[in-house]
């Protein structure tokens, strides 16, 4: 079963809208009903200090009315307990509250509810037999402020929650008190309602908000990366040259376009070189390939006289000897790009690899007649580096010196210790090389004699692969060079 996972359904703007309205209600949410539990809690601090003021104000209607009817004995208006009443229902009226007269035992003397109407009794029938319960007239009696309060559910009266104000009035020298109590689904009703329908109502808005800005912020995430996608496409299809533009685009898809952009350029150079690569290796494989195949079969259908057999079989030999080096590049090569050629260090004496290269090539050198300087001023230096490489290099510097050494001409070696680095050159007479040409010679497969009368063994790797091999023992290599003159390669390698 494969372990592979399934790609996540559904677009970009479905999911970042769902998760957009999501997370907006979810704050809103959270701010509303904080918003609305600090409101109740100041709504009812508010609601107790009325209640306590309506208490207060009843209190002393009626320690008035009390004084009044003790001063005139002989009032033919109202009784004291209609008057009082009618304080009571002046109160209950305009605050939405229920007013009570009560003594200490709890028990309702004078009463009056907003709900009764066409109360003419000092108690209404609603509240006829109950009484406050005795925990709260205790607490009511103990109480040293001038006003009690309360919340909760009042035992007896009802099972709703109430809030409660109350105060103490001296009647005849007893204790009364005047309670002034309000529901609170009466209270808050009309608030919380009121607050639910804002909310609702914001909740819409900021929905459709978030579908708004979801589509927004997702088109403008999603133009680039469609476009991306249209270039990838193009890439696959070989086709290197589509770029994306960086302009109104966020910083972190910026960089994401900004890294494609650079991808399809590196493509591009590498699809190009490697079809230089191909058209080259084809080209310097067709050449002695055909050589070969023409020479053998000359000598095979007898076109070639027996007696010149030997001299086009060393044609044939050099050209096989040239595949061979050839192909051997060509895996160095490969190694090289891919990372895998790696150094065999040891100890050996730079000097002595320079002496045995050019006794090598003594034959050459003798039959151009080139005059060698600097062989025996070089100095002993032992360097901690790949023998076989550093002969490399060293073996092809000297091979395109011979190659490139008009008859007559000069070879000049110089190899010297010089800040903890191995400096070695090799430098010939002759022709020279131009400076457009310096920063080109050490590219694949380029070769600065276009005629190839001089170069016509070589397959322009060379120093391509004596760069890379100095660039991985961390050393450096550069060019000297004068036209109708002198070419000089320099090349420093740290000593460890």
């Amino acid at each position: 079963m494969s372990g592979k996972k399934k790609r996540r359904s559904g677009s970009m703007f479905k999911w970042y809208f769902i998760q957009t309205t999501v997370s907006v209600l979810l704050c809103l949410t959270i701010l509303s009903f904080s918003v609305l539990f600090f409101f109740m809690r100041f709504w009812k601090n508010d609601m107790l200090t009325a209640l306590n003021d309506d208490a207060l104000s009843v209190a002393q209607g009626v320690n008035l009315i009390i004084n009044d009817s003790a001063e005139s004995k002989n009032n033919e208006n109202n009784s004291p307990e209609e008057l009082i009443h009618q304080i009571m229902m002046t109160v209950a009226q305009s605050s939405s509250t229920e007013v009570f007269l009560i003594d200490e035992s709890g028990k309702i003397l004078l009463c009056h509810d907003p709900k009764t109407e066409n109360q003419s009794d000092s108690v209404c029938m609603l509240h006829r037999y109950v009484r406050f319960s005795k925990s709260i007239i205790d607490e009511i009696i103990v109480s040293e402020e001038e006003c009690f309060n309360y919340e909760g559910k009042l035992a007896g009266l009802s099972e709703e929650n109430y809030l409660l104000g109350s105060t103490s009035v001296n009647i005849q020298e007893r204790e009364y008190y005047v309670v002034v109590i309000q529901a609170e689904s009466i209270a808050f009703l009309p608030y919380t309602t009121e607050f639910l329908r804002i909310m609702i109502f914001t909740g819409i808005i900021a929905v459709i908000l978030s579908f708004l800005l979801s589509l927004i912020v997702s088109y403008r995430m999603v133009r680039p990366l469609k476009k991306i996608t249209e270039a990838t496409k193009h890439y696959a299809g070989g086709d290197f040259s589509a770029r994306i533009n960086t302009f109104d685009v966020y910083n972190e898809l910026g960089q994401l376009v900004d890294s494609v952009n650079r991808m399809a350029d590196n493509l591009a150079v590498l699809e190009e070189s490697r079809s230089s690569f191909v058209a080259n290796v084809s080209h310097e494989l067709k050449t002695p390939m055909t050589i070969i195949s023409g020479f053998v079969d000359g000598i095979l259908d007898s076109t070639i006289p027996q007696e010149d057999e030997n001299k086009y079989l060393s044609i044939v030999s050099d050209e096989v000897k040239r595949l061979s080096r050839l192909v051997v590049a060509m895996l160095n090569m490969s190694k090289i790009e891919a990372g895998k050629l790696t150094l065999n260090l040891s100890n050996f004496s730079v000097r002595d690899i320079f002496i045995k290269t050019v006794i090598g090539f003594e034959k050459y050198i003798e039959n151009k007649n080139i005059l060698i300087e600097g062989l025996d001023s070089l100095e002993n230096v032992i360097l901690l580096a790949d023998e076989t490489l550093i002969n490399q290099i060293i073996y092809n510097l000297i091979d395109n010196a011979v190659k490139f050494t008009p008859n007559g001409g000069i070879i000049t070696f110089s190899l010297k210790e010089e800040k903890k680095e191995a400096v070695f050159s090799v430098k010939n007479t002759g022709k020279g090389i131009s400076q457009e040409e310096c920063g080109l010679i050490f590219d694949r497969f380029y070769k600065v004699d276009k005629s190839r009368g001089l170069d016509a063994k070589s397959f322009g790797m060379g120093l391509y692969i004596v760069r890379s091999i100095i660039e991985l023992h961390k050393g450096t290599i550069r060019v000297n060079s004068e036209e109708n003159s002198f070419v000089e390669f320099i090349i420093s390698i740290p000593l460890q």
